[in-house]
């Protein structure tokens, strides 16, 4: 959950990239990273193997105002998108304040978009917490393909209680990335102001 640093004035936050294989998740962190200027940003590190792009995590700070005197900072991970590297995963979620979770619009990723919440839902579980408690939203990624799924089917497999926000995008263009992004992180900003 989110820290404070008191001697820097500092209110850190962890919103994590949720997502199967090859989903977007990494490509979202880049085009953010390319987008923020190089005074607002921190390092940008990621770790690849053979058979995933991004192994342990993606790593952005970002300002995005003050709350109560207290700057804010974001901290932007992602996950490996490949279920064999759960132990990662389970890891990189410990202090979760919010989720984008980036479900692929490829016909063929459907069940792997609906498996990879489900482990996002398990995993969560392990920490005592649940959907219901971390602010998250789900972007619609590669909304340029051909075939791609209809949005709303995509919704109604991830969310048939229509109460999460869902945003389209084709992150490699860099449509659509910015958004999810703001909507979790005022969503987290609300969730700090409920508890305090």
């Amino acid at each position: 959950m989110s820290t404070i640093n008191f001697s820097a004035r500092e209110i850190n936050f962890k919103i994590v990239y949720y997502g199967c294989g090859m989903s977007g998740k990494t490509t979202n962190l880049k085009k953010i990273y390319e987008s923020i200027p190089g005074t607002a940003k921190g390092e940008l590190v990621s770790l690849a193997t053979e058979d995933e792009r991004t192994l342990f995590f993606d790593f952005l700070p970002l300002d995005l105002g003050q709350v109560n005197g207290f700057k804010t900072r974001f901290h932007l991970y992602t996950v490996p998108g490949q279920v064999f590297y759960n132990s990662s995963r389970k890891l990189i979620l410990r202090g979760v304040d919010g989720i984008v979770f980036v479900a692929d619009s490829a016909p063929n990723r459907l069940r792997a978009n609906a498996e990879s919440l489900r482990n996002l839902r398990d995993n969560l579980t392990e920490y005592g917490l649940s959907m219901d408690e971390i602010p998250y939203v789900v972007q619609v990624n590669k909304r340029d393909l051909p075939d791609a799924l209809p949005s709303d089917m995509i919704k109604k497999v991830l969310d048939p209680s229509g109460k999460t926000q869902f945003f389209d995008a084709v992150a490699a263009k860099y449509i659509g990335v910015t958004e999810p992004l703001k909507a979790v992180s005022q969503l987290v900003l609300e969730h700090l102001a409920q508890k305090a």
